[in-house]
């Protein structure tokens, strides 16, 4: 400016302080612009402006072209010369070109332009945008006119960048809502203040409630089951066994799962709702027929007991017919055992929640006690030592007796049949961190890993060489979960192959649990 003329020095002020003014006021519109296409094109008209190009254009993803000024066919076969180009240059401040000098198809420019100025664009995850611009005479840009495209092209770069962000959120949104408007199950998704953000048409019909005045409400207000409620607050860490019944009848299963943003930021929970009436009516209908039938069988199960009892009254039995009537007592023993655990797993089933607990005041150590002193006898035939071990400060206890009898019943037996002759079996009561546990130690032939994890599923078995001829109806350890989880508590397995395992059942030493509790 030292060359210049008062007057010329304040006109060229005027010029740039109008056009810091411009740039000033373009920033906010592009700030307030939603649209790509409007952000781009004021972007590429102040680049026009600030330069004297006749042509602005930019290039992105090397498909898609935003122009503004002059038009001409040529133009877009250069696009992509001109991209990869500046691409290649990267991270270099800007290119020149002369369609002059240049490989086909820019010297079919020559014509159209005598100097092309094109700068990359860095974007989101490495990619390169190209803004290219084209002068009809030699380009002289002064230190200030350098300063505010510097500007301009990082104001273009920040709206690209965010208008490239809420296009990819948009259509992850379109693409989500397609999802969830044809999902036939319920679902609703919360933000991190128990604000719905979204609810599809399934979630309105079972709820009665239009998405419209549901989204942005918090979750209790719209929904008001305590129990789902309480579900979202929990999340992840949800009981698996909750469910939800509709005012229509259906019985839905809710499942929760966490939403997590790219960089794995929390940003709400998702709640699914699984229609499983027709299932738990099949397994209403299933549980039903084997009460029914086990009842059944019980009935004249308990009448040939009676007549094999009988048989020695009515006249002498050899010893070989003792032999015979030994092994059908022992026949119907194992039968009605089988009966016995089949109404137990029904009742006791979470699905059914059919059981009552019967609670009342009793002493687990006599629990423990008992099931020694009943399962001693089958544990000497094996030469296995059956021992009890009760600490002295298990307290008096508010259980159901019964319940907990059968359920460590089926961990002695268990312990019993896979422990091989000769072995030792523990049965022991202990408090441990305000819980009562019970166990049952064994050395027998232990567990592998990957079998343990169904363990207590309904009808499951292990199957391995060591097991084979040992009967099992795959019910007991199911018994023993759902008699543990009637009382708040849980079963656990610890386990080592060819050392042993110990089962244990572990009960609260709070609320109905104490005698006098609530």
């Amino acid at each position: 400016m030292s060359d210049l003329t008062p007057s010329e020095t304040q006109t060229q002020l005027d010029r740039y302080d109008r056009l810091i003014q411009y740039l000033g006021d373009l920033s906010r519109r592009i700030a307030e612009s939603t649209s790509l296409d409007e952000s781009l094109l004021l972007a590429l008209d102040a680049a026009a402006q600030l330069t004297g190009a006749i042509s602005a254009r930019l290039v992105l993803d090397g498909t898609r072209c935003f122009h503004f000024g002059l038009q001409d066919d040529r133009l877009f076969a250069a696009d992509s010369i001109v991209h990869e180009r500046c691409q290649a240059q990267a991270p270099m401040r800007h290119l020149l070109l002369n369609p002059v000098r240049a490989d086909l198809p820019l010297a079919e420019l020559q014509s159209v332009f005598v100097m092309i100025v094109a700068y990359p664009l860095q974007l989101h995850g490495g990619s390169v945008a190209t803004l290219w611009l084209g002068f009809d005479a030699e380009p002289q840009f002064d230190d200030q006119v350098e300063t505010l495209l510097d500007l301009l092209i990082n104001q273009a770069t920040i709206a690209l960048n965010v208008a490239l962000v809420n296009e990819a959120a948009r259509a992850e949104h379109e693409r989500l809502t397609a999802l969830l408007v044809n999902d036939f199950e319920p679902i609703v998704i919360v933000d991190t203040d128990y604000r719905i953000r979204v609810f599809n048409p399934a979630a309105e019909s079972l709820f009665d409630m239009r998405v419209d005045d549901a989204i942005g409400q918090p979750f209790e207000e719209v929904i008001s089951s305590k129990a789902l409620v309480d579900m979202l607050h929990v999340g992840t860490e949800a009981p698996a066994d909750i469910e939800y019944a509709s005012a229509d009848g259906r019985t839905f299963s809710p499942h929760v799962a966490e939403v997590r943003s790219e960089n794995q930021t929390l940003r709400g929970w998702l709640l699914v709702l699984r229609d499983v009436t027709r299932f738990k009516r099949l397994s209403e209908n299933m549980s039903d027929f084997l009460h029914t039938v086990s009842h059944d069988i019980r009935s004249p199960l308990t009448a040939a007991k009676g007549f094999l009892d009988m048989i020695a009254m009515v006249g002498s039995v050899n010893e070989k017919q003792e032999r015979f009537i030994g092994k059908i007592l022992s026949s119907i023993n194992d039968m009605t055992n089988l009966v016995e655990k089949v109404l137990d797993a029904g009742r006791l089933d979470p699905e059914m929640d059919a059981y009552d607990i019967r609670r009342e005041p009793c002493d687990p150590s006599q629990i423990v006690n008992k099931v020694v002193s009943t399962l001693n006898s089958p544990a000497q035939e094996k030469g296995i030592a059956l021992a009890a071990e009760v600490a002295p400060d298990v307290p008096i206890m508010n259980i159901d007796e019964l319940m907990i009898e059968r359920a460590m019943m089926n961990l002695v037996e268990n312990a019993i049949k896979y422990t091989p002759d000769g072995g030792e079996v523990e049965v022991a009561a202990r408090i441990s961190d305000d819980n009562l546990v019970l166990s049952v130690s064994d050395n027998g032939y232990g567990i592998a890993l990957e079998d343990q994890k169904r363990l207590f599923a309904r009808g499951e078995r292990i199957r391995r060489k060591e097991h084979k001829g040992i009967r099992g109806s795959g019910l007991g350890l199911f018994i023993v979960s759902n008699v543990a989880r009637k009382h708040q508590g849980y079963a656990t397995l610890d386990s080592v192959v060819g050392e042993g395992s110990t089962f244990s059942i572990t009960i609260p030493l709070d609320g109905e649990n104490l005698v006098g509790g609530q």
